[in-house]
């Protein structure tokens, strides 16, 4: 027998009680949300995908190297190039021009790049998201290469600084871009694979590639909302899948909406929280100087230091010994499905809560506000407005995708319903901690709703 549930209804509620629960959710913004079209994106990354881009890069045409001046840094360019060229929705892939002048000749008139793909919004063509990491490397600290006359012959594969953060920006741009997953941003997003990250013996100034772009930006008055700077993602021998958000006071949210990412849909990945650390030695500091919000996603920061149990320092930065075999393919792989998951979470169409009002006041139409606590421990209270009368079910999924509970089958009429939920399965059996999913059906509209119980 279905366990009863307490359902408390009040009168039909008027334009003004609906104003005043706008109010109460237009002041709780929720940037990362579940949706089961993102936890479907999030399903695509391929780890094959990601090891086959990373053992590429790594070789480089036999070149085994991507530093700056380099034939193995022009053909890997091209490489990136031809990878976007081959994802047929992507609104246009382009080289981003620029030279380091102050290079002795003839460095100082070699043509360098960024690699530049974008996915077009529907709005502002300046408005957009950045998801990016460098894709030249060094091997600066190998004991066995003289890095001031070797520099341009030495073999530095480069498989984890930065193979791996390309390699996760080629896979996230590979998933929204592909049309048979219809994702229509309503922010552009832009795919940049930086150039001259890393400082060579021929210019001590590194961040080259992301201050051009920055530059040019800012120059434009573009509107970066956000830069998720994807930088060596992929050592870790612990046993554990860890990593580090690096933020300033600016870019805190983007942080956030990471941890959110991988709680809400369970991808599995450790972090470090909110504060996150500050550094400055990868290109998001760029556009920290101009005023822009980003974040640095890197193993550990900095990578040359341990951080028990979570992470050893690791042995192979910027040596000749960074080479695929060393990277840890699952690690990469989750990274970039909480980047995927917050980035969509934050391009998709926002359908303003201003308009949701608006049609609430039409026959057949709702507002469903959050649960209450959430998270919460023994229950919770689900709470929302219906307009007109309808039929309305309630049912819990486990993370696992496993429904555990039907709270709610039934015809309400207008007015302001509020369901408690005692935390409990169909069979009455407490449930155990962890994240579930409501599901809401009013008629046939279905809105999903996370919300975590803790014991």
């Amino acid at each position: 027998m279905k366990k009863l549930v307490k359902i408390m209804t009040y009168p039909k509620n008027t334009l003004v009680i609906l104003l005043a629960i706008f109010t109460i959710l237009s002041a709780q913004p929720d940037s990362v949300f579940y949706d089961p079209k993102v936890d479907s994106l999030i399903g695509q990354v391929n780890s094959a995908n990601i090891s086959q881009y990373i053992s590429d890069l790594a070789n480089a045409n036999g070149y085994s190297s991507r530093v700056t001046f380099t034939p193995g840094n022009l053909w890997s360019a091209t490489y990136i190039k031809q990878a976007f060229d081959a994802l047929p929705g992507l609104s246009s892939v382009e080289y981003d021009t620029f030279y380091v002048l102050n290079a002795p000749l003839p460095w100082n008139v070699y043509p360098l790049v960024n690699v530049i793909a974008t996915i077009t919004g529907t709005g502002p063509a300046n408005r957009y998201y950045v998801v990016g990491g460098h894709f030249d490397n060094s091997a600066s600290l190998d004991p066995n290469i003289n890095w001031s006359t070797q520099w341009d012959t030495a073999i530095a594969p480069g498989a984890d600084d930065n193979a791996s953060g390309v390699a996760a920006v080629l896979e996230i741009a590979r998933i929204l871009s592909d049309p048979n997953n219809q994702f229509q941003p309503e922010v552009t997003i832009k795919f940049v694979a930086f150039g001259a990250e890393e400082s060579s013996p021929v210019t001590n100034i590194n961040h080259r590639g992301s201050n051009h772009f920055v530059t040019s930006a800012a120059s434009q008055m573009d509107d970066i909302l956000g830069v998720y700077n994807i930088d060596m993602i992929g050592y870790n021998n612990t046993g554990n899948h860890y990593y580090n958000i690096v933020s300033n006071t600016n870019s805190m949210e983007l942080g956030d909406d990471l941890v959110q990412a991988n709680l809400t849909y369970q991808i599995g990945i450790n972090s470090n929280s909110n504060p996150f650390v500050y550094a400055t030695y990868s290109d998001h500091e760029q556009f920290w100087q101009y005023g822009y919000k980003a974040i640095l996603l890197i193993e550990n920061a900095p990578p040359w230091n341990n951080n028990p149990p979570w992470y050893n320092a690791n042995p192979y930065y910027h040596k000749a010994t960074d080479t695929p075999d060393k990277v840890n393919i699952d690690q990469v792989t989750k990274i970039t499905q909480a980047t995927l998951a917050a980035v969509a979470c934050r391009t998709v169409p926002a359908t303003s809560l201003a308009q949701n009002l608006t049609e609430d006041i039409f026959p057949e139409n709702y507002i469903l506000q959050q649960n209450y606590p959430n998270p919460f421990n023994a229950h919770t209270i689900f709470n929302y407005v219906l307009n007109s009368s309808a039929q309305v079910k309630i049912k819990i999924y486990n993370a696992a995708g496993q429904k555990v509970a039907e709270i709610q089958d039934a015809w309400q009429s207008a007015g302001e319903h509020r369901v408690n939920w005692q935390a409990k399965d169909d069979n009455g059996n407490t449930l155990p901690s962890g994240l579930y999913f409501a599901h809401f059906t009013f008629n046939h509209t279905v809105k999903t709703q996370k919300v975590m119980l803790i014991r």
